[in-house]
This record gives C-alpha cells, sequence and structure tokens, in this order.
C-alpha cells in the first residue's frame, strides 16, 4: 500500500488530504472512498462520521489510530480498487470525486513527524570518499527540525549563504506506533513503512559551524529534507537491506549505492536509537553511499547544485523526488558569514 497526502492541482493546497496509489496511477480519495463504503456496502448510517475519525488528513494522525486505521485502510484498498476498474468517474457521498490521475495531483511531503532524526556516516564508500576516519561504537546521528521537511516536488530553495549545496539521497523509515527500547528482534514491528530523503547539506556552512564543536544550519536550512513522495508500507519491502540508491543531477547519475552497504543496519538504527521514545511517524533517515559532491576528487568539475539543477532522488520500491533548485530571493540578511 502506498499512502500520500494530496490536493488535486485545481484545488488550493489547504484541502490537502489522505490518498492512495492505486492501479494505473490513480490516487484514491480515503476518507471520501471509505465513507461510501460503510454507508453503501455495510450499511452504516454513520459511515461519515467515522471515516472522518480514521482517514485524518495527516498521515501522522492516521498512523496514530493504530489497528481500527489499518483494517480501515485495507478495506478501501480493496473497495477504491474494484471501483475503480468499473467506474473511474465515482464520486463519494457529496459528489466528490473518488479518483484523480496521479499527474493531476500535488503531492504533500509523506509525514509531517514530531522529528527526523538524520544518520551519518553510514556507508563505508562515503567514508572514504570524504576523507572521514572514525571508529564507532555508536551511530552517528542527530535531529534535523521539522522546517527542512518539504514535498516530492517542491523547490529547494539554496540559501545565500552556502556555495557549496550537496545531496543525499537516503532511505527514510517511517515509525508506526510509540515505541521504546526496541530490541534489534523486533525492531520491524514499529516500521509503518518507508519512504524517500534527501538529508540536503551545505557543506561550506557545516565546516564553520564544527570549528565550534556543532553542527546545525548546514543540515537545517529551509527545505533541507524533501520527503515522499509517498509512504510504503512494510509489507510491500520485505527486504529494505536489499534496495538501490540513486540520484541523478540533470539526469546525470551522481549516486547509485545500496543499502545492503550499510555500516549500522535497521535493526541495529532503531534499537540505538529507541532509547528515546519514538512517535507514529517518526522518521529515521539511514545515511546516504558514495557519490556525494563533496567526494568529488580536486581537478574534476564540480558536482555542488546551482540554481536550475534539477535533483532527482530515488530508492528502489519506494519511489523518486525531483526537486528544483532555486536561489533565495534577495533579502536583507541576519548575519554575515
Amino acid at each position: 500500500m502506498k499512502l500520500l497526502r494530496y490536493n488535486r492541482s485545481t484545488e488550493p493546497v489547504t484541502t490537502a488530504r489522505l490518498g492512495m496509489l492505486l492501479p494505473g496511477d490513480l490516487v484514491g480519495d480515503m476518507r471520501a472512498g471509505y465513507a461510501r463504503y460503510l454507508v453503501e456496502k455495510k450499511g452504516d448510517g454513520q459511515g461519515r462520521e467515522v471515516a472522518s475519525l480514521r482517514m485524518q488528513p495527516h498521515i501522522v494522525a492516521f498512523l496514530a489510530i493504530g489497528s481500527p486505521g489499518w483494517e480501515a485502510a485495507m478495506a478501501t484498498q480493496d473497495y477504491l480498487t474494484a471501483l475503480a476498474r468499473d467506474e473511474r468517474s465515482a464520486a463519494g457521498l457529496e459528489g466528490e470525486p473518488l479518483f484523480t490521475p496521479l499527474a493531476e495531483c500535488r503531492l504533500h511531503a509523506a509525514v509531517k513527524p514530531s522529528k527526523v532524526i538524520a544518520v551519518g556516516r553510514n556507508y563505508a564508500e562515503h567514508l572514504r570518499e570524504t576523507g572521514t576516519k572514525i571508529d564507532s561504537k555508536v551511530p552517528s546521528a542527530w535531529i534535523k527540525a521539522n522546517s527542512t521537511i518539504i514535498g516530492p516536488t517542491r523547490d529547494i530553495v539554496k540559501p545565500a549563504a552556502t556555495q557549496e549545496l550537496d545531496y543525499e539521497t537516503e532511505l527514510a523509515i517511517v515509525i508506526g506506533k510509540r515505541c521504546r527500547d526496541v530490541p534489534e528482534a523486533r525492531a520491524f514491528e514499529v516500521i509503518a513503512g518507508y519512504a524517500v530523503m534527501n538529508d540536503v547539506s551545505a557543506r561550506d556552512v557545516v565546516r564553520i559551524e564544527r570549528k565550534e564543536g556543532n553542527q546545525l544550519l548546514g543540515k537545517m536550512f529551509d527545505g533541507f529534507a524533501p520527503l515522499g513522495p509517498w509512504l510504503v508500507t512494510r509489507d510491500e519491502i520485505p527486504d529494505p537491506q536489499n534496495l538501490r540508491i540513486i540520484t541523478r543531477v540533470n539526469g546525470e547519475v551522481r549516486q547509485n549505492g545500496n543499502t545492503r552497504d550499510m555500516i549500522w543496519p535497521i535493526p541495529k538504527l532503531i534499537a540505538y536509537l529507541s532509547q528515546m521514545t519514538l512517535e507514529p511517524g517518526d522518521v529515521i533517515s539511514t545515511g546516504t553511499p558514495e557519490g556525494v559532491a563533496m567526494g568529488r576528487k580536486a581537478g574534476l568539475p564540480s558536482w555542488f547544485l546551482n540554481e536550475g539543477d534539477v535533483l532527482e532522488s530515488e530508492v528502489e520500491k519506494v519511489g523518486v523526488l525531483r526537486n528544483r533548485i532555486i536561489a533565495e530571493p534577495a533579502k536583507e540578511a541576519s548575519w554575515k558569514w
């Protein structure tokens, strides 16, 4: 199942709702579909109200419902899939379209979590290309602000503060239920599904900050975490430790790695990070393979991102993000770098 948050391109973004990707690249309206299913198929006179409670417009709220939400989603998927085969123009109880072609939808970030945990230094070849030498006893990780999250097709604003804007395509884990101290053997039980995230980085800003012993803005300017294009449920990807990770810039392949090369695999990451409470919808971005701009050999044309570049971030079986790089509008700066 692929869950997403969307609105039709003819609607304002404030109408964003919960949807699911159906065969034929159709997006189904989950609340409206479930309401019609309950009223017409189950004879539930309160179907509208039940659907509004279980099919919240935000995926995080949907995940927080737990088993009743998942049961409703599975019933809705079966119902809408069958209905779409026979009646693509079908409407909900209020006359709203139940199906919209994906090409006519604006997709929003897969989730807006309570926290994004970004993992770094998790691929050996990436460490080698950047000249990083470590002998870690624990994974390298930090919290990334929610203000970094943008949708899978939104523009990434290149801050005026950086000349070294870099990309890091990563497999993102979405937590499905509140948990703490999860042993490795049960790690996959707390995963709702997977998405693609790019841990965009301002490398020159990071260098300045690390001289002061910290890391903040270099990883946390607004829009530095495009996330999506949807949440692919755990059952659809039985082996997340064997997925290709690809980055393209203007069609040129820059990164071409595989999640099997993680230093700290998913169960170990969850066991370590769940020493703090993880909430439904929380995101763990699992690190990036080799091929980043920072690792480009001296003397070769730069790979840092510039205005007008189109960044494609892909994880096999999950999806592709396509974000254009734009320049930050002129403004009076609050800080002189």
